[in-house]
């Protein structure tokens, strides 16, 4: 019997599997016991520490746990179940709502699971017992409730609007506080937690850490695939060497990273799960029909006949060991796969796959022919096919191209003369991390600044403007929309200003979207005018229209975005600092653009007639 390592068995029930299965978390741990796994991998829960020192005080307040599925809500409640030494048998007995006594309040906790399981009816009678507590009603009763945020507004709106104003106005405020991302209310007795807001590039790589580095790896040793030097040729193993850091870092796993923060910067949240789920399948992923996950035993099998094609981690990444229909159940996969990788590409990166083996490039050595397993073995037998055969394969040499982009994307070094996110559909990606990086720790981003006002204003005004210093909101009469904005209504400094408003960039409340934001330094508080967040796609589109795209050919929303604030942001500077006709006379500036780029302001004054 071949060997088999018993780590690899359980990894897989953190495979794709069937997302409908709602014993998820009771299966883990049942494979947990089952396999020895020792120590166990798991993050550290992000709101446990303040969910239980709640609980545990003298006046606790009511907790609602939101996100998506595989956020860790559930996980969240068992925790506190245990934890305030309730049996961990009554909890797995399949109870939707449970409940105990707190032990410093001497108050009832009811813990509901899951609002999604709950009847119609077990749901309106939930709501009003906890609508109650929340607004200072019910002293003796406190409720920890896991939902999903849609399901509970849903739930909340239909159940209040049949009811009286006061119940509304509570369901306003839970809404208020979920929109806002705000964790209390001064007028309620309620913490709201939305577990879907935390950064997925730093949980993805604590989990990856505890995957690749776990002990049980030891269970290997024996294997006639692992050779007493280290080498190896089991195809989890060399996966497994891929996703390591050793001394320089895994240039696979950083790229990773950037690209779920990205996705966080965009708005496109990836549960703990399907991180979890993401590091198993680029380890075990396997593209032989109906496989989807490598045992020991298959591994042996694909190494046996070199089959390394079919285990390739940068394809796994995109889950493309599943079929189209499993990929779209999960949210990791089709979030990575927006990204284009293997789709988009570029000449230099063309020339250099279709070419390099002939011309003794050294980024092409280094990468695709150096690489044994998923470089020039799996690729280049479809290379001479195309490029001296009958390419009787054009569609197996266009996917193998693909495979190599992707691989490419992964592997090149950050001082490489290539850049990586040319591969993608958003080719300023890198860009765009360096300018969140240089928001966050006070860094020069002066030069990027720059080019965001250059592409702000030729939106707003619809012309080749070269500048980046200063920005021009102009408008064309009308509503504003037309495709030449000639009538300045404002310009503003991009640099700090003690009296008149000014363009500054900031860090969102999340941490990762960078703000734009007209301040008005005059103003009491933080003297926000007006602000825009500019996620990947906003980004994107500034930088391209600098470079010279046409304003709405890249993306039309962006444009009526952009062009939405620039109005909205005229009538609110009108408000704040407009200034009323004089006498008999209208003062008017006009904005032009010489061969140069350079931009001119032209006063213009038209008399009024009594």
């Amino acid at each position: 019997m071949s060997h088999s390592n018993g780590f690899i068995s359980f990894l897989r029930h953190y495979g794709p599997i069937p997302a409908g299965d709602n014993m998820y978390d009771e299966l883990i741990q049942a494979e947990i016991e089952r396999y020895g796994i020792d120590p166990v991998i798991h993050i550290t829960p992000a709101r446990l520490q303040e969910v239980q020192e709640n609980f545990g005080s003298i006046e606790p307040r009511n907790v609602i746990l939101t996100g998506t599925a595989g956020d860790g809500k559930t996980f969240h409640c068992r925790q506190i179940w245990t934890a305030f030494g309730s049996d961990l048998e009554h909890w797995n007995a399949g109870e939707k709502i449970v409940f105990l006594t707190l032990p410093a309040s001497g108050k009832t906790l009811t813990i509901v699971k899951d609002l999604s399981e709950l009847t119609q009816d077990e749901k309106n009678k939930m709501l009003a017992n906890l609508a109650a507590s929340v607004a200072g009603k019910d002293p003796e009763n406190v409720y920890l409730v896991a939902a999903n945020d849609g399901q509970l507004l849903a739930s909340w709106r239909d159940w209040s609007e049949r009811l009286g104003e006061d119940e509304h106005e509570i369901f306003k405020i839970v809404e208020d506080m979920l929109v806002e991302e705000r964790t209390r209310d001064d007028v309620l007795h309620l913490n709201l937690y939305n577990l879907s807001r935390l950064d997925a590039s730093e949980h993805f790589q604590e989990l990856v850490e505890q995957v690749v580095e776990h002990p049980q790896w030891s269970q290997c040793d024996g294997c006639e695939m692992l050779k007493s030097d280290g080498s190896t040729t089991c195809p989890i193993r060399i996966n497994r060497e891929r996703l390591r850091n050793g001394n320089e870092g895994s240039v696979f796993r950083k790229r990773l990273g950037e690209l779920m923060k990205l996705a966080r910067a965009s708005r496109m949240h990836i549960p703990i799960r399907d991180l979890l789920l993401l590091g198993v399948n680029i380890l075990l992923g396997d593209r032989q029909s109906g496989r989807i996950l490598l045992t020991c035993r298959t591994a042996k099998n694909r190494a046996d006949k070199e089959d390394y094609h079919l285990t390739n981690p940068y394809t796994n990444v995109f889950g493309m060991n599943l079929s189209g229909r499993q990929r779209q159940q999960y949210q990791v996969f089709n979030i990575l796969e927006a990204f284009g990788i293997g789709r988009e590409t570029n000449n230099k990166f063309d020339n250099l796959l279709i070419y390099g083996a002939y011309s003794d490039s050294n980024i092409y050595t280094d990468l695709v022919s150096s690489d044994a397993y998923y470089g020039a073995p799996a690729y280049e037998p479809y290379l001479r096919d195309y490029l001296e055969g009958a390419r009787e394969n054009i569609e197996e040499f266009i996917q193998a191209l693909s495979r190599q982009r992707q691989g490419l994307f992964f592997s090149l070094p950050a001082e490489s003369t290539l850049d990586p996110w040319h591969l993608t559909v958003y080719k300023e990606s890198g860009k765009f991390l360096e300018f969140v990086e240089g928001l966050k720790s006070g860094g020069d981003t002066s030069q990027t600044t720059e080019l965001l006002v250059r592409g702000l204003n030729r939106t707003f005004c619809g012309m080749m403007i070269d500048d980046g210093t200063e920005l021009y909101l102009a408008s064309s009469g009308g509503d504003g929309r037309g495709r030449v904005a000639s009538l300045l209504n404002y310009y503003l400094p991009t640099t700090r200003n003690k009296r008149s408003p000014y363009l500054n960039f900031a860090l969102g409340a999340d941490d990762a979207t960078p703000c734009m934001q007209i301040v008005d330094p005059t103003a009491d508080g933080n003297g926000i005018v007006d602000s825009l967040a500019l996620q990947l796609t906003h980004f994107e589109y500034l930088i391209r229209v600098a470079s010279g795209s046409l304003p709405a050919s890249f993306s039309r929303q962006c444009n009526e975005d952009f062009l939405d604030f620039k109005l909205r942001l005229i009538k609110r500077l009108d408000d704040l600092i407009g200034e009323e006709p004089f006498g008999d006379e209208i003062s008017l500036q006009t904005i032009t653009v010489d061969e140069y780029g350079r931009a001119h302001r032209d006063n213009i004054r038209i008399r009024v007639s009594s």
